[in-house]
């Protein structure tokens, strides 16, 4: 069954390159076709052509997925402005290509040409759209100061950034098996706020261009290149954030080996639930590391109650139910991270009230600190046998026997919206095949009984 999916989403991923290519090669005929050759690539579009190229072999690459962004929007987007769509096609895609083949060479040529041409190809399809929106609704004075210009600009930035955004983010959907709305989302919510802070630097070099001719574009170059490397300190110092939290979860895997598969398998689960429920997409990025991080607490209390094999005490409850805090407190003092101090303070409630450290009950508990509570509990009932990773103080359950305790728990223990979306999941087969293998036999079972 998974190979079976496997040579499907292989399938996909090819034709789906192939027909974004197909779909390029033949926009940028017509648009060769339907513009006169004078106007092909006038001297100052061939100038930022070379610009372009600078800017393209200089990327910023991003945290998800390995996806690279550069600062070739607002230089795409005068373009436009000043020497019409098929020139703005030219400048997109050519750098690209010619990047995606001289960069990462840590891949085989073929790898590279086959990513550059699809980069290529999405990018003269971005431009070509947004051209053609700016001419359509621009003012028929030519006049670049004025309203509706203005307005036409800025209508082809915001349909440039949403048609490139989505070609990658469904590539990288079909590659990575991620949903296509969280990919999308996060590349939009990290690339368009710089998108937006370079849009004036885009009037500024029209204006330059149209009074100065070249000697324009080099005085605001250096702007330019200013701006990229702001975004690739912001880029690296979020990046910086999350070698802490890897770092703090490597010390939890140290404490207690037996959760080092365990952090990672319920990482993923919560991330699929979170999918499954809604939860927004800045909170979904987030839950990896909640997750992995929830019982960072438990470093600071001692592993001879944690590891006991005989009933707790009352003393060695008071002991473990401060590890919620202490981890809490740890993660509130690391910026960018900080909204997930909250849901591992709170993993341990429960929707009926019996939950600790506060006793919270259900409308007082965030969502994320639901679905950490039930992905942990599945994972940590049926740990995995192949790499002995069962804990000390309890024998693993079967799957069945785990959706059971989950299913009994549901308005009580676990929150029941959060219960339905993990079982949902765990049958789709989002957490691997022989679960949900496992999980689909055993409703077999129960409705032939």
């Amino acid at each position: 069954m998974r190979g079976t999916l496997l040579k499907w989403s292989d399938f996909l991923i090819r034709y789906y390159h192939r027909g974004i290519i197909l779909i390029a090669v033949g926009a940028v005929l017509v648009a060769f076709l339907t513009t006169p050759p004078t106007q092909w690539l006038p001297l100052g579009a061939l100038t930022i052509l070379g610009f372009a190229v600078i800017t393209e072999l200089l990327p910023v690459s991003l945290m998800h997925g390995g996806a690279q962004v550069t600062l070739g929007f607002p230089i795409v987007c005068t373009v436009i402005a000043l020497y019409g769509t098929l020139p703005a096609m030219v400048v997109d895609s050519f750098p690209t290509l010619l990047a995606g083949i001289l960069l990462n060479r840590n891949y085989p040529l073929r790898h590279r040409l086959r990513w550059g041409m699809f980069n290529a190809a999405q990018s003269a399809i971005s431009a070509g759209v947004a051209g053609l929106l700016f001419h359509w609704l621009r003012s028929p004075s030519g006049d670049f100061l004025t309203a509706p210009t203005l307005f036409a600009l800025t209508v082809a930035a915001v349909a440039y950034l949403l048609i490139n955004a989505l070609l990658v983010s469904v590539a990288g959907s079909l590659y990575n098996h991620e949903a296509l709305t969280n990919i999308w989302q996060y590349a939009l919510r990290y690339v368009a706020p710089n998108y937006i802070l370079v849009m004036p630097l885009t009037v500024l070099l029209v204006l330059l261009l149209q009074s100065y001719q070249v000697l324009g574009f080099l005085l605001v170059a250096v702007p330019f290149l200013a701006a990229r490397e702001c975004f690739r300190q912001r880029v690296q110092q979020i990046r910086d954030y999350r070698e802490t939290i890897r770092a703090l979860g490597l010390l939890v895997q140290h404490a207690h080996p037996y959760t080092s598969g365990h952090l990672r398998r319920a990482s993923q689960m919560a991330v699929s639930v979170a999918s499954r429920l809604g939860v927004p997409a800045r909170h979904i990025e987030l839950l990896p590391e909640a997750t992995a991080l929830h019982d960072l607490g438990k470093v600071g209390v001692d592993e001879t109650v944690l590891n006991k094999l005989t009933p707790l005490t009352e003393e060695d409850w008071q002991m473990i139910r401060t590890h919620p805090l202490k981890g809490a407190e740890v993660i509130s003092g690391i910026k960018h991270v900080e909204p997930i101090a909250l849901w591992i303070a709170l993993h341990h409630e429960r929707p009926d009230g019996k939950g600790y450290p506060f006793g919270l009950k259900m409308g007082d508990i965030p969502i994320e600190a639901h679905i950490i509570a039930v992905v942990d509990a599945f994972d940590a009932m049926v740990g995995d046998d192949e790499t002995g990773e069962q804990r000390p103080y309890r024998k693993p359950k079967s799957v069945p026997e785990a959706i059971e305790e989950l299913k009994k728990g549901a308005g009580t223990q676990f929150h029941p919206d959060v219960v339905s979306a993990f079982l949902d999941a765990l049958a789709a087969g989002e957490f691997g095949t022989e679960q949900a293998a496992r999980a689909a036999l055993t409703g077999a079972r129960q409705a032939v009984a």
